[in-house]
């Protein structure tokens, strides 16, 4: 009889291993599918609009402080260097679309100078950033 009762006691392994290969897997899934949000560096006070809307893509962000300077990749840039800085970022992702960040009291003049860079760059798909009125 004591021999029947340390079969019993015989501990059971649970092999964790396919768990782990699943686990790894997912987490390679999502760092191939996500997209890396580039911030501007600044936060600009952006002028209202009752017609804004958020806009779900926008891979390209570049934003224009009050004193008219450009923000890209958290450093400021000068007006030249945004072209050359938009054709490396659409070489990154062909499918890119700009994002203008502009603060409400910076100059229209250096908004459409920014905007020429960027279309020299190669992106059509350029956007003007606001505050939804009243939100």
């Amino acid at each position: 009889m004591a021999r029947r009762h340390a079969v019993q006691q015989e501990e059971t392994e649970i092999n964790i291993t396919p768990m782990l290969d699943i686990v790894f897997i997912m987490l390679i899934f999502f760092i191939v599918t996500t997209s890396f949000i580039k911030e501007t560096g600044i936060d600009p006070n952006r002028p209202e609009a009752e017609t804004a809307y958020k806009q779900e893509r926008g891979n390209i962000l570049i934003a224009i402080n009050e004193a008219g300077d450009i923000w890209m990749n958290k450093r400021k840039v000068e007006l030249g260097q945004v072209r050359q800085l938009v054709e490396q970022a659409k070489n990154e992702s062909p499918e890119s679309s700009v994002v203008i960040i502009a603060d409400q009291k910076s100059s229209t003049g250096v908004l459409i100078d920014l905007m020429d860079q960027i279309r020299l760059g190669g992106v059509a798909n350029i956007s003007v950033a606001a505050e939804l009125a009243g939100g």
